[in-house]
């Protein structure tokens, strides 16, 4: 899977915007213009995607098919 698709997948679970900042160190403002669409995904930083995307591998990839697109 690519990083760009992990980092789609973990926008669209069930993680909480909060959740998703308090642990990567991203502001909750950015995870939620992520979201909305107000920011869009290639122009986050690659630092930041990096971090969505190791988040997801840690977090998501084990739920077994948990995450729930909006």
């Amino acid at each position: 899977m690519k990083t760009s698709e992990k980092v789609q997948a973990l926008l669209y679970s069930h993680v909480s915007a909060y959740r998703i900042a308090k642990d990567t160190g991203i502001s909750v403002s950015t995870i939620l213009g992520l979201r909305s669409g107000d920011r869009q995904l290639l122009n986050i930083t690659l630092g930041t995607a990096e971090k969505l995307a190791n988040y997801w591998e840690k977090n998501c990839n084990n739920l077994g098919g948990e995450i729930h697109e909006k």
